[in-house]
């Protein structure tokens, strides 16, 4: 496992405050750490209110938590994709429920055939040198958030034509790349195994990474994006060692899931945050009011200034 970046690589925004990019992570970590039914929970409540659209706040109880444990997956990958998406969007609502949608399977974010068959695949990389050109130029770089979906196109041609005994696994996947002037970190997991959100906030959970892992991964990428056909060794090799999935051994006859979808097109779709700001994770409040119930309020612009406080967000 390659080493995190130094110390002296990084440049917070102030000697006194962590980076944009640390920040984002511990605030992302605090919602992950306490486990699969209060998480759950909360990111229903944060659901209802990017959609709702609600300046009031919402009471997180336990009906939240029962709501939450039996609707959202721990291992689900729009679980942390929809969190860190909604956290690093401005404080802006219209801007909130953009990035939630895209990141949600769930509220009818997948593209259609007609969009996939005209619009090119995202380029990762060029996203990926844009970002961090923003992010070490200048005396203050630039966080941004990207929300990547790879989409299976097979699985979507069955699905949209109205097949429902679909008799395979698909690899499609919801990651999230946050790229900083200190490196960039990659908030993942993948619904089928037993790796769960709590790992995020773990030492190795969305380390920290330098830029020679930067180029490694978008070499890697490329790989799985270019490769077409059949699910073979060299793609399930790349799919591995991006998302730490090795679907050759858990798909198939007598494993633990159907075999994974023969007809290989993969397609690549981005959502970009440019210059996150602290204020954006601020924006996201929660209170303890008890052990049981709290109180979560996703505040505008207008409604505070823009300095981390003592309070418990998220």
């Amino acid at each position: 496992m390659s080493s995190l970046v130094s110390a002296s690589s990084s440049t917070p925004a102030s000697p006194f405050l962590p980076s944009p990019l640390s920040y984002l992570h511990e605030k992302v970590c605090s919602v992950f750490s306490e486990g699969p039914e209060r998480s759950a929970g909360k990111f229903v409540a944060l659901r209802q209110l990017v959609l709702d659209g609600r300046d009031a706040p919402v009471e997180f109880n336990s009906d939240y938590r029962a709501i939450g444990a039996g609707q959202i997956r721990w291992n689900a990958c729009e679980l942390v994709a929809g969190t860190v998406m909604v956290m690093a969007s401005p404080c802006d609502r219209s801007e909130n429920r953009r990035a939630l949608r895209f990141a949600s399977k769930t509220l009818g974010s997948l593209p259609t055939m007609k969009t996939v068959t005209t619009v090119p695949s995202a380029d990762l990389c060029e996203y990926f040198r844009v970002a961090k050109k923003a992010a070490i130029d200048g005396q203050v770089g630039e966080l941004t958030v990207l929300c990547v979906n790879l989409v299976d196109v097979g699985m979507l041609e069955r699905r949209q034509a109205g097949e429902h005994d679909m008799q395979y696994t698909s690899f499609e996947h919801t990651f999230v790349l946050g790229i900083g002037r200190e490196g960039f970190r990659m908030w993942s997991v993948w619904g089928g195994c037993e790796y769960q959100l709590d790992d995020l906030a773990t030492p190795e959970g969305a380390r920290l990474r330098d830029w020679d892992e930067g180029k490694e991964f978008l070499k890697t990428f490329k790989v799985l994006t270019a490769g077409k056909g059949t699910w073979s060794e060299e793609i399930n090799k790349a799919y591995d060692k991006l998302f730490e999935v090795d679907l050759l051994s858990i798909c198939g006859e007598d494993k633990r899931y159907l075999p994974v979808v023969p007809n290989y097109r993969p397609w690549v779709r981005i959502f970009e945050v440019k210059d996150v700001k602290m204020a954006n994770v601020e924006k996201l409040k929660w209170y303890q009011n008890s052990r049981k119930s709290g109180t979560m309020k996703l505040l505008t612009r207008n409604q505070f200034s823009i300095r981390p406080t003592a309070e418990k967000i998220m």
